[in-house]
C-alpha cells in the first residue's frame, strides 16, 4: 500500500525559542521541517533572563559565540527582602566552575529572531506572518493536515507526518482539545517595561538579576534585569486579588491608566527600585501579562506533541521559562526523530520517556515557586545569613544554587526530596534559629570582570536598539498585552 505523500515531516506551530530549537534539531537529523509563525520577527517580548543550564543547548545549536557578542552576561541573582536591607547574592560560580557560570540576559526580540533565523540556516522552512487556523490530526495514513492564513490573506494547506505545537501562550492545540487548565495556586499578573537612565548599582553593574520581595497581601516580587548598557527591564508580579483592589482604588480616584499608576506605585514603594530609577525614564510601552500560569492535561498523541508554553507555563520567578522551553524542545525533538526513523512503537516509548523527564522538571520548579510564596518556607533573601558550620545549611545553599542555575531535569527527584524537608516545621524552626553574618553572600558582587558582562561588541548592536527605542518611545503611553515567554 502506497503511503500518502506529505509536504513536510514535521510541521511546527510557532517560531519562538521552543519552536526554533526543535526545528534546528530536527532539520539537523535529516527531517523536512516547516515552521509557521504568525508574527514578523523581531517582535517585543518579555522573559529576558536565562539560566546557566541553557549553555550546552546554545553550544549544540551553534549560537553560543554570537550570544557572547550580543548579550549581557549574568553571573547570578540577588534576592532582596521586603525591608530593602536584607539580601543574599547567589553567584553561579559557587557551584559551576566552567564558562556556564556566566549566563545571559537578552533582549527577546533579538534573541528569538537569532534562533529562528538559525533554524532556517540549518534547513528548516520558515513562514513568518502565517497564522495557523485549523489542524486535522486524522488525515490519510495518520498524517496531519494544517490550514493557515498568510498576511496577504492567502489560505495554505500543509500535510505533515508529525505536528509539534510550540505556539506559546496561544496554546493552539490545548485550546481546541479543551485540555488547558488554570494553575489556581499561581494566580499572578505581571506589569513590566524597559527603562533608560537607571543607576547601575547594587550588582546591576555586573549583570546580577535582582529579585525584590513584595510584602503583605501582594504575594509578589519585582524583577530588575540589565538587558543593555543603558536598558533595564523592570517588572512587578502581584496576585489577582491585590490587583483587583488596586484597580478599584485607582478607578474611583479617576485614573486614566490604572495599570500604569499601579506599576509606578509598586516601583516607588521599593527603596531599592525607587533609588535606581530616580533619574530614569520608561522607554517602551507597558506590558501587561495576566492569568499566566496553567498546565495541559494531555500533551501528546500518536502524531502530535505540545512543547514549551504550549504545554505548561508557570510563574517566572526563577527565570526558568526559556530553559524549560528549549530543553523540553530538545528532548521532544529527539523523540520525534526516533518515531520518524523507527516507527510509532519505538517513537511512542521515546516521546513518553521525554515527557516523564519534562514533567519531573516542571513539578520541581512548581514546588520551588510555591515555597517562594510561602512565608514560612524558604526565603532566598535571608538564606545567606545562616551558620556556615551547619552542614545541612551548606547543602541548602548548594541545592539553591543548582536550582537557580537550572539543574532540574535529570536530577529533579533529588532536589524535590530535599525541598520536602522545608515543609517540616521543626526543620524550618531549627534553620531559622542559627542566624549569623556570611560575608560571601552579603556582598553585592560576584567579582566578575564588568568588561565580560557588558562586552564591547554590544555597542555594535546598540545602534539598532536605539532606532527601535525611538519607534517604541512614541507608544510609551500604551499598555500592550504580550506573552510572557514564548510565542
Amino acid at each position: 500500500m502506497q503511503q500518502t505523500q506529505t509536504d513536510t515531516d514535521v510541521l511546527i506551530i510557532g517560531g519562538g525559542p521552543a519552536g526554533s530549537t526543535a526545528a534546528t534539531y530536527l532539520a539537523r537529523a535529516g527531517h523536512r521541517v516547516t515552521v509557521l509563525e504568525r508574527a514578523k520577527f523581531p517582535r517585543e517580548h518579555v522573559g529576558e533572563s536565562l539560566l546557566p543550564y541553557c549553555y550546552p543547548i546554545f553550544q549544540e545549536l551553534g549560537v553560543l559565540e554570537e550570544m557572547k557578542q550580543r548579550f549581557v552576561r549574568k553571573p547570578g541573582v540577588r534576592f532582596i527582602d521586603t525591608d530593602g536591607e536584607t539580601y543574599t547574592t547567589w553567584c553561579f560560580s559557587h557551584v559551576l566552575k566552567d564558562d556556564s557560570q556566566l549566563s545571559f540576559h537578552v533582549i527577546r526580540g533579538e534573541f528569538d529572531k537569532m534562533l529562528l533565523d538559525h533554524s532556517a540556516k540549518n534547513g528548516a522552512v520558515v513562514h513568518e506572518e502565517t497564522k495557523v487556523e485549523d489542524v486535522n490530526p486524522d488525515g490519510p495514513d495518520g498524517t496531519v493536515i494544517v490550514t493557515a492564513m498568510t498576511a496577504s490573506g492567502e489560505k495554505k494547506t500543509f500535510t505533515a507526518r508529525y505536528l509539534l505545537d510550540a505556539s506559546g501562550r496561544d496554546t493552539f492545540m490545548a485550546n481546541r482539545m479543551h485540555v488547558k487548565k488554570a494553575h489556581k495556586h499561581l494566580d499572578r499578573t505581571a506589569i513590566s517595561g524597559h527603562w533608560q537612565g537607571a543607576k547601575y548599582e547594587g550588582g546591576i553593574d555586573e549583570g546580577l538579576l535582582q529579585i525584590v520581595y513584595l510584602g503583605g497581601d501582594k504575594q509578589g516580587w519585582i524583577w530588575v534585569i540589565p538587558v543593555g548598557t543603558d536598558r533595564v527591564s523592570i517588572g512587578v508580579v502581584m496576585n489577582h486579588s491585590y490587583i483587583g483592589g488596586q484597580k478599584a482604588k485607582f478607578s474611583e480616584a479617576g485614573s486614566d491608566n490604572w495599570k500604569l499608576d499601579l506599576y509606578q506605585q509598586e516601583l516607588q514603594g521599593s527603596p531599592f527600585v525607587a533609588g535606581i530609577l530616580r533619574d530614569a525614564k520608561r522607554c517602551t510601552p507597558l506590558m501587561f501579562n495576566g492569568d499566566y500560569s496553567y498546565f495541559v492535561e494531555r500533551k501528546f498523541g500518536d502524531n502530535y506533541a505540545m512543547v514549551g508554553d504550549a504545554a505548561t507555563f508557570i510563574d517566572p520567578i526563577f527565570a526558568s521559562g526559556i530553559y524549560l522551553c528549549m530543553n523540553s524542545a530538545r528532548l521532544v525533538s529527539k523523540a520525534i526523530s526516533t518515531q520518524l526513523n523507527e516507527g510509532k512503537e519505538a517513537g511512542g516509548k521515546a516521546v513518553a520517556a521525554a515527557y516523564d523527564t519534562i514533567h519531573g522538571a516542571y513539578t520541581l520548579v512548581d514546588k520551588a515557586i510555591r515555597m517562594f510564596y510561602n512565608p514560612n518556607a524558604i526565603n532566598f533573601a535571608q538564606m545567606g545569613h545562616t551558620n556556615p558550620d551547619m552542614a545541612h545549611v551548606e547543602n541548602v545553599m548548594a541545592i539553591g544554587h543548582y536550582l537557580l542555575a537550572g539543574d532540574f531535569f535529570e536530577n529533579h527527584q533529588k532536589y524535590f526530596d530535599f525541598l520536602e524537608h522545608f515543609q517540616d516545621e521543626d526543620f524550618s524552626r531549627r534553620y531559622r534559629k542559627y542566624v549569623v553574618d556570611r560575608p560571601e553572600y552579603k556582598s553585592t558582587t560576584c567579582n566578575v570582570d564588568k568588561k565580560l558582562v557588558f562586552d564591547e561588541m554590544m555597542k555594535v548592536h546598540e545602534e539598532r536598539r536605539a532606532k527601535e527605542l525611538e519607534i517604541l518611545s512614541q507608544k510609551v503611553g500604551m499598555t500592550m498585552t504580550i506573552a510572557l515567554t514564548e510565542t
